[in-house]
C-alpha cells in the first residue's frame, strides 16, 4: 500500500487505534480491522472510504499479528498499554 510507505496511510489506522483506546478496548491487528470496518459503515467521503479500505487490506496482509508490530512500532506501544491496564 503506497500510502503506508509515506506515512499518510498510518493516520487512518491511528484514528482507529485512538477510538479503541478511548473506548478502553484492546488494540490489536484484529480489533483495528474491525474498527476500520465500523468506521467504513459510518460512511464518509469517497477518499476516506478508500483510505479505510486500503488500510484494512494492508492490515489483513499480515499472516501473523506479530508481523504488524514490526512494521508499525506504535502497535507495540498500544499493546504495552493494554498489558499495564490488566
Amino acid at each position: 500500500m503506497s500510502n503506508h510507505h509515506d506515512g499518510k496511510g498510518h493516520v487512518i489506522i491511528g484514528e482507529a487505534a485512538l477510538s479503541l483506546a478511548l473506548g478502553e478496548k484492546e488494540i490489536s491487528v484484529h480489533s483495528l480491522i474491525s474498527e476500520l470496518e465500523r468506521m467504513a459503515q459510518a460512511g464518509g467521503s469517497d477518499n476516506r472510504l478508500t483510505e479505510i479500505s486500503e488500510a484494512r487490506s494492508w492490515l489483513k496482509s499480515f499472516n501473523e499479528p506479530e508481523q504488524a508490530v514490526r512494521y508499525l512500532p506504535y502497535l507495540q506501544t498500544f499493546a504495552d498499554l493494554n498489558d499495564e491496564k490488566n
